[in-house]
């Protein structure tokens, strides 16, 4: 599982209105009308965007909630993040073969019914990893993401960037779509709460430590601690669909590796009962 939380180059480091973002991430239902058009099909109606109770929601209402959420927020702070979940290649396998019962490598294998089963089973864990990303402020009354102004979208398609190395050898144009599994979730979430009590920021250098930060004349915790947050959204995601994962598809142990390749090697070995034996 991996997770990066970022601002937007298309939204002046999102200090600005969320609209283009908004757009932006409306380019795979758009990419699939086109199609449909070429081939003189009807398309389908666009998914839109969810939150922590609604799917099929429009841009505008996206736009328009982030936007007018901000009481408080200086002409040069961040007004929302935008956060990316990446399920592994492994990760997705499992779930598409729990909900088509065979092998798949990708999504256009799917029929209609087992494509919105399977976006429907990433809303339910996304809404999850919500609450998750809530609580890891360590705000006393903030515990859910229903107390949050947030908006997700699915997505299945990555494309090929110019950075891309077989982009660079001319093996692959710029622009062309990636084969394989890319199903990510993006999502908008507003830098202040629901109540715009809170000022929420998880690109904060602090890693949730106790000071004398004070709110309303009490302590509170300070800070978010991503890789903490991602190791969470890793377990909910492990009980959720019972995920039999591997120790070197944790995130734990990837963070180890960074830092210590040597390290690393040595948990492997203490926590393998066949390697161990040897």
């Amino acid at each position: 599982m991996h997770i990066k939380i970022q601002t937007s180059e298309k939204a002046n480091g999102n200090k600005g209105s969320v609209n283009a973002l908004a757009s932006y991430l409306e380019k795979e239902d758009i990419s699939n009308e086109n199609k449909s058009f070429e081939k003189n099909e009807f398309p389908e109606p666009r998914t839109g965007f969810f939150n922590h109770s609604e799917s099929g929601i429009f841009k505008n209402e996206v736009v328009k909630s982030i936007d007018t959420n901000k009481k408080a927020l200086g002409k040069n702070d961040a007004k929302f993040y935008a956060i990316t979940i990446s399920p592994s290649e492994n990760e997705q396998k499992y779930l598409l073969k729990h909900i088509s019962g065979k092998e798949i490598n990708s999504v256009s294998e799917l029929r209609r019914v087992e494509r919105r089963a399977y976006e429907k089973i990433l809303m339910r864990y996304v809404r999850k990893t919500m609450d998750e990303y809530a609580s890891h402020f360590g705000r006393e009354s903030l515990k859910s993401g229903s107390q949050l102004v947030w908006y997700g979208k699915v997505e299945h398609q990555r494309f090929h960037k110019g950075t891309d190395q077989e982009v660079k050898k001319g093996l692959i144009t710029s622009g062309s779509e990636k084969k394989g599994l890319n199903t990510h979730i993006h999502i908008i979430v507003s830098r202040k709460d629901i109540e715009q009590k809170y000022k929420l920021s998880p690109l904060t250098k602090d890693k949730g430590r106790k000071n004398n930060h004070k709110i309303n004349g009490k302590n509170v915790k300070r800070g978010f601690d991503r890789n903490l947050f991602t190791i969470k959204a890793e377990k909910l995601f492990d009980r959720a669909y019972n995920y039999p994962r591997p120790l070197n598809e944790k995130v734990e142990y990837q963070i180890e590796a960074d830092k210590n390749p040597i390290k690393a090697s040595e948990i492997k070995i203490t926590r393998d009962p066949i390697k161990k034996k040897n």
